[in-house]
């Protein structure tokens, strides 16, 4: 468990960090190039961006590259929900805080 933490929890170069946008053409002008700078980024931009990329599938394409498959799977069965767009973000807030504190405890950064 050590070694998956240590490879969801790395930093990126720029070129492979997530760039979040309210929808196609327009940047809100933030990135994340780890795990946990994501997270805390999930808490911040607008749940309209949440919803976009979570329905075309890019957080889990990004996902997929750190190894999160598990965690994929958990946002894929968000994936059209008839809730609000808060509570969507809501959502997959706590479930990507949440393995990253997972990931912390396993690698022993907590």
């Amino acid at each position: 468990m050590k070694e998956i933490a240590s490879k969801s929890l790395r930093t990126l170069p720029t070129e492979k960090a997530f760039y979040f946008y309210r929808e196609i053409g327009h940047p809100l002008g933030v990135a994340a190039s780890s795990l946990t700078e994501f997270a805390d980024l999930l808490k911040k931009v607008e749940p309209a961006s949440i919803k976009f990329h979570l329905e075309r599938g890019d957080f889990q394409n990004w996902l997929r590259m750190l190894g999160e498959d598990p965690l994929c799977e958990k946002l894929d069965a968000l994936k059209g929900r008839n809730i609000t767009e808060e509570e969507l973000k809501s959502r997959v807030s706590a479930l990507v805080s949440s393995r990253v504190n997972q990931l912390r405890r396993a690698a022993g950064s907590v």
